[in-house]
Formats: C-alpha cells, structure tokens, sequence
C-alpha cells in the first residue's frame, strides 16, 4: 500500500501540529472471474480484517504517539526561555535603574561637593577678613595701651610734679600770706595787658587792673604804695582811650561806597564858558549899534583868556582814569570794611 511506503518519521516543527497522512484513493478492485466468485467472498473480508489491524498498527500511528511527547517539551523549552528572558529584562531594567540612580546619586554629590566647596570659600573669605579684624582691633588695643601707658607715666609725673608745688605753696604759706595776694595781683595785671592789647578790650583791662589794686590795699603795706599809684595812673590812661564803634564806623564806609560817583574830580569844566555875564543880541533892528557891540566883545573877549592860579597844577584825568580811581578807593574802602569785621568777630 501507499500509505506503507511513506517515511514512518517526518520532522517535526516547534508549535506545530503533526499532519495526518492523506488517504490515498481506494484502488478498484478486480473483478473476479465467475468461476472463482464465491471462493473470493469470504477472502475479501480477511483481507479488509487486515488491513483495519495493519492500519492500526501503522507507523503513522506510532509516529502520532511520539510527537505528542516531544511537543511538550518544545512548549516547555518555550515557556523556559520566556521566563530567562523575562528575568533578563526585568534584571537589565533593575540594572538600568540602579545605575541611573547611582548616576544622579553622583551628580548630586558633585552638586553637593560644589556647594560645600563654595561654603568652604565664602567661610574661608570670613574667617580671613575676621583674623584682619582682629589682628588690627589687636594692633589697636596695642597702641592703645602704649599710650595708656604713656599717659599714666605722664600722670604720675604730673602727680609728682602737682605734690611737689603743693609742698612748696604749704611753706610759702606758712611764711607770708600776703604772697598769695602779690601772685594773684600780679596774675591779674597780666590779664589786663593782654586784655589791652591782644583783644583791644579796654572796658575788660579797667575791670581787671582795678581787682589788682584791691589785692594790693587789702595786703595793707605801705611799701607797695607807689605799686598803687602806678595802677592808678594805669586805669586813668586806659579810661581815656577812646573806643571804637565799629557797628557804626562800618555804616559810614557803606556810606562813602555808595557815594564815590558822587564826588569831584578833576576835569575839564564844560559850564565855565557859560558863567560868563554875556549880553544877548536882540532880534530888533532898531538895535543894531547895541547888537554889534556886543558880538565885538565877545569876539575880543574869548580871543585870549588869561587865568590865574594859586595852587599846584593838576592834570586832568581820563573817563577811564576816573573810573579806575573810584574803583581803587572802593576796594580800599572794602578792605578796610572787612578788618572791621574781622576786629568784632574776635571782640
């Protein structure tokens, strides 16, 4: 038979049924000669007997019952490498996370190490301007005690000094009071030059000389008498300055200023022609010897003019001479403003 010759094994494919062998077409029987027919009959259906068993026990049969086995397996080779790939991936993505968080990690702790860096700088800056504050609050201190120490050397000294003149005004007590009179006496004298002189306040020296000659009566010693009688030729002197009032005498000056364009000056006097007694002509004809007579003295007249003069000759100035010397009287007229100002500011 046909289905007998084919190859008992075919191969077998991953996921994939087993083909069934495709019946081939019942060959026709022959027709038995007529003599033989009836010893066929029972024959024939031994024959299909067989062939039922033979084909039950084919090599398609048994080939059906291998491949059944080894599908299995296939699937389970299958299901085995899903399972390692799945495992794979799910290990390449826990990879792929842990190195992603590793590598924000260090990222993050180069931001970390920058920021610190940063800090470490800015309190490296403070510490460094913190040390020059105190190193020069330190050279301070040092100088400042240097002179401490200086003044309290210099205190002590003073202290010394200050014992030494109290011991020594103790003994002139004890040997006159009428010395400490004298002293303040003569104390008050020299305020009163200098009062004088220096500040040009003679009201305050008069003052001051006068408490003098009361140091002097009450020391009661008649040798000093010609002490006071110089006092009091001293007072009466100063008493008869005359003071100057110099809110007053500023006044004044602004006065003068303002009044410079109005004072003389020598020039020519355009007004002397026309002082002259000159008789005027008349328009009448009836006039004419009188009219004549005058034009004839005034042509002889004003011909030669005679002048005389008992005083130096001047020269006449300028406009701009003129305008010169009154601004130079001005400004010394300024100044002199100003030193006044400057003598009742220091009064």
């Amino acid at each position: 038979m046909e289905n007998n010759k084919k190859d008992p094994n075919p191969p077998a494919h991953k996921d994939e049924k087993v083909i069934s062998p495709v019946p081939s077409p019942v060959e026709k029987p022959t027709q038995p000669k007529k003599g033989n027919a009836t010893s066929q009959k029972p024959a024939d259906s031994k024959t299909n007997n067989n062939q039922s068993n033979s084909s039950a026990n084919s090599p398609v049969n048994n080939s059906r019952r291998k491949a059944k086995p080894s599908s299995w397996w296939i699937r389970l080779g299958v299901l085995f490498s899903l399972i390692v790939a799945t495992v794979a991936i799910a290990a390449c993505y826990w990879l792929y996370l842990q190195l992603d968080q590793q590598s924000n990690g260090q990222t993050q702790l180069g931001q970390n190490i920058s920021e610190q860096v940063t800090q470490n700088k800015s309190l490296k800056y403070e510490l460094q301007q913190t040390v020059m504050a105190t190193n020069k609050r330190i050279g301070t201190l040092e100088q400042q005690q240097l002179n401490d120490t200086k003044a309290y050397a210099k205190l002590a000294e003073l202290q010394q000094s200050t014992k030494q003149l109290q011991e020594r005004v103790t003994v002139i007590a004890q040997r006159s009071p009428n010395h400490w009179m004298a002293s303040e006496a003569e104390y008050l004298v020299r305020m009163a030059g200098r009062k004088l002189w220096l500040e040009n306040d003679p009201q305050t020296a008069i003052g001051l000389l006068q408490s003098a000659d009361e140091r002097i009566s009450a020391m009661k010693d008649p040798a000093l008498t010609v002490l006071r009688k110089a006092l009091a030729d001293d007072i009466s002197k100063v008493k008869a300055l005359t003071t100057t009032d110099i809110t007053n005498t500023i006044f004044d000056l602004d006065t003068l200023i303002d009044g410079l364009t109005q004072l003389p000056l020598n020039r020519v006097d355009e007004n002397f022609a026309g002082n002259k007694n000159t008789q005027q002509v008349t328009d009448s004809i009836d006039d004419w010897q009188q009219n004549l007579a005058s034009t004839w003295h005034d042509l002889t007249d004003g011909f030669i003019t005679i002048r005389k003069r008992t005083t130096d000759l001047e020269p006449l100035l300028s406009p701009e001479q003129q305008w010169y010397l009154v601004e130079n009287i001005r400004n010394k007229l300024l100044q002199a403003k100003l030193a006044l100002y400057r003598i009742d500011q220091v009064n």
